[in-house]
């Protein structure tokens, strides 16, 4: 025994376990203790800061890319299960709603999702953690849906990764705003690709998925980015069931109109 005591717990420590403290030593179980107990740093949108990452993008990205390649080897029939129609969706295929976040059409398409998820999505991913990217990516595809679901003709239809990643683009913007950065250059681009796909396509109406995205995708931001400190993680919760609620609530009026 050296005569030394933890400074915490006040048991003999040897001279080998000990551990220097602010004022004295600490044995290896109080430093131990001291260390689960810490609080972990975050950003400022409740992630939990850590290095690497990535996870949830790099998951979405295998899902986009093993559903075209699916795809492609059954002949198109897995498409016709998964893309949103609005025909479907009144004979109780709601499942699309959801599941057209996971096709991207043709080659390109798919490419241009992968990439933009490749280059936006890890970083974006990284300051709001994997459940929140996710939630974030699924509601802007909701988004989508909903509003080609409301607003669209009856015989629509289209595939939704392209809302779900342009959503995942208008909740950064929010998160650009909050910090105090320039987003004019994102409202451009925001414009520019709603315009190039009404000029392409108008009568597809695919485009109502773009701007469901961006709509949905900027009130979610808005969700995690304003979302108040204390109790953050169950505010953010609450905020994200409602904006899942209101989709669905604009699906349910739809179909008692009709």
């Amino acid at each position: 025994m050296t005569g030394i005591s933890c400074q915490r717990c006040n048991r003999p420590i040897c001279g080998e376990c000990m551990n220097p403290a602010s004022v004295g030593f600490q044995c290896p179980n109080c430093v131990a203790s001291g260390r689960g107990s810490a609080r972990a740093p975050r950003t400022a949108f409740g992630a939990v800061l850590k290095s690497g990452g990535g996870t949830a993008t790099k998951v979405i990205m295998a899902a986009l890319a093993v559903e075209w390649v699916l795809n492609l080897v059954s002949g198109g029939l897995l498409n016709q299960l998964l893309v949103m129609s609005n025909e479907a969706v009144y004979a109780g295929q709601f499942w699309r709603l959801v599941t057209a976040s996971l096709t991207s059409g043709s080659l390109l398409g798919v490419l241009i999702n992968l990439l933009m998820l490749w280059l936006a999505g890890r970083a974006i991913e990284s300051e709001l953690g994997a459940w929140r990217f996710v939630m974030l990516y699924l509601a802007a595809g909701l988004g989508g849906t909903t509003l080609l679901f409301v607003f669209g003709p009856y015989g629509s239809g289209g595939f939704g990764a392209a809302a779900a990643v342009i959503g995942l683009l208008a909740a950064n913007a929010i998160f650009k705003q909050k910090m105090r950065e320039d987003v004019r250059a994102d409202i451009g681009l925001f414009i520019l690709l709603i315009l190039y796909s009404i000029l392409v396509g108008f009568r597809s109406f695919g485009w109502l998925m773009l701007v469901g995205g961006i709509i949905v995708g900027a009130l979610v931001g808005i969700v995690l980015a304003y979302a108040p400190r204390r109790n953050r993680s169950a505010a953010q919760v609450v905020g994200l069931l409602g904006v899942f609620t209101i989709c669905l609530v604009g699906v349910a009026l739809k179909l008692m109109i009709i």
